[in-house]
């Protein structure tokens, strides 16, 4: 049972610093808006990192890891051309990332729905996610052509709801260890 407690203790502190982060946007907005491209980019490595590690240990149980494996590789390039261009304009990336987790999270729900529930008592978890993504997803996609003031909070809020989403999940993992 290490890897689950391993997975919990990831999801736990992965909860903790995007929380944080959300927090630190919604109660802090102008700091936020500053560094908001430098915490897009770790926000997207971290995410990579953590896709490319879970499609391996899933690839090793014998599952499908390609969807894994293919979001890491593209959260990592994306969060590389970030830290090297970080001027890109701000309703360009907003809309981009809207569409990524927009797709991201229809992908886990389709595939929540069709195909795989490997671990029963995390399956609402991940709907949860998934329609976190979603909805965030449309929000970031549709938000910029009617305000641009309200982006940054709409990504504070995301990562507030993405942080305590991923300490909920880990307490699940946590409960599966028992």
């Amino acid at each position: 049972m290490q890897p689950l407690k391993s997975i919990s203790i990831y999801l736990l502190l992965s909860g903790i610093l995007f929380s944080l982060l959300g927090v630190m946007g919604v109660f802090n907005p102008e700091f936020f808006s500053i560094y908001l491209v430098q915490l897009l980019a770790i926000f997207f490595m971290i995410g990579g990192i953590k896709n490319l590690i879970k499609g391996f240990q899933i690839k090793k149980l014998g599952y499908p890891c390609g969807t894994f494996i293919f979001f890491a590789i593209v959260e990592i390039l994306f969060s590389i051309s970030l830290f090297t261009t970080p001027f890109l304009s701000q309703i360009y990336l907003m809309i981009y990332i809207g569409i990524f987790v927009l797709i991201k999270g229809m992908l886990m729900l389709l595939n929540i729905i069709f195909k795989l529930k490997m671990f029963e008592n995390v399956y609402n978890v991940t709907v949860g996610h998934s329609l976190i993504d979603i909805l965030f997803g449309i929000i970031m996609v549709v938000l910029p052509f009617f305000s641009q003031q309200f982006l940054v909070l709409c990504i504070a809020w995301y990562l507030l709801f993405i942080g305590i989403e991923f300490i909920v999940s880990s307490f699940y993992v946590k409960k599966m260890e028992l």
